[in-house]
């Protein structure tokens, strides 16, 4: 009799556990929740609905945020992964134009779309186009800009969305030399229309080999006749190794600047002789008077002027210097024995 007791007691207890394992649901699943990219994974039995697994897993849903599967719907085993779709409604900027769109699920890309914008090439947008939008958010649009590139040789036209002129040169690749020329400065921020002229500045040292002048020098000879002339050593022009500075723009000279110089060959100067010997007027009347009764006669000594013999000097010498004008005058610098001078107009 016991043993029939024991038997059927086991037998309830048995049939019990099953019914408790069905009213559970059944077999356990684990199941993925996907929110906008985030994912989670949650253990669960099949027979719970969505909205339970995602309230297990921590997460709420709004009001109109959507489920796939949808959340009344219940977890079999086949279900591995639930996919939450959030709603936003965001505001999108592109320059003077602003518009609010509504999506759930959507990403940046998608409502900048339905906003009825179009990204040109070069447009920027300050959010990742691939995200999922946030309620409340603001998507700015960048237009790019139109400049007009010079550089290397070419002029080209550029859209761009750069900043200023740096982050442009930049973003065209353009490496500036220490001493290249940039036509503004490069904080200036980027308008339509801007033109940007890149100049290649480069200095070279170039050595040139360069002629010295001769300088001229005039001798006097008393022992020439007055109005002679010759050269009595001829001038030669020297040489000189100078070192110059050179910039050049876009590979063109523009201005040379003299660094050093050395002299190589030394010029040598050109000496001009000129006769200032003259035939003293005394010496003819002399010889006119020899010709006549005359006690100095057989003494070839000039006889002095009267001045000259009442004073007691003598001529010591006579110099032409002649006027600029090139009129053949000038006058007589006559030195005399007793160092007094006397100048005399021809």
């Amino acid at each position: 009799m016991r043993k029939i007791i024991k038997i059927t007691t086991c037998f309830v207890l048995l049939c019990c556990f099953a019914l408790s394992f069905a009213a559970c649901g059944g077999k356990a699943v684990t199941v993925t929740l996907n929110d906008s990219g985030t994912k989670t994974e949650v253990e669960a039995t099949t027979g719970m609905k969505v909205i339970e697994v995602i309230e297990k897993g921590g997460l709420e849903l709004g009001e109109k945020d959507e489920t796939t599967p949808e959340k009344d719907e219940k977890i079999t085993e086949d279900t591995t992964e639930i996919t939450i779709k959030r709603y936003a409604k965001v505001t999108v900027v592109k320059g003077t134009e602003k518009k609010e769109v509504e999506l759930v699920g959507g990403t940046v890309e998608e409502a900048i779309k339905k906003a009825g914008f179009t990204l040109g090439e070069n447009d920027t947008v300050d959010a990742d186009k691939t995200a999922f939008l946030k309620d409340g958010m603001t998507i700015n649009i960048t237009a790019a800009l139109k400049v007009t590139l010079t550089v290397d040789g070419k002029t080209t036209e550029v859209s761009t969305a750069a900043k200023d002129v740096k982050s442009f040169l930049e973003e065209q690749k353009v490496k500036l030399g220490k001493d290249d020329i940039v036509s503004e400065k490069l904080e200036t921020p980027i308008k339509s229309g801007m033109k940007i002229v890149v100049k290649r500045v480069e200095f070279k040292e170039e050595k040139k080999t360069e002629e010295i002048d001769f300088e001229s020098e005039k001798e006097y000879d008393d022992s020439m006749n007055e109005g002679e002339s010759k050269v009595t050593q001829q001038g030669v022009k020297g040489e000189k190794e100078v070192v110059y500075t050179v910039k050049y723009v876009d590979g063109k000279e523009e201005s040379r600047e003299k660094k050093s110089e050395k002299v190589i060959k030394e010029p040598v100067k050109e000496i001009t002789t000129y006769g200032t010997k003259t035939e003293s007027p005394q010496n003819n009347d002399n010889s006119n008077n020899n010709s006549g009764s005359n006690n100095n006669s057989g003494n070839n000594k000039p006889a002095e002027s009267e001045s000259q013999a009442s004073q007691g000097k003598t001529v010591v010498s006579k110099t032409p210097v002649y006027d600029c004008d090139g009129s053949g005058h000038g006058y007589y610098e006559i030195k005399y024995s007793d160092g007094s001078v006397e100048y005399q107009e021809f």
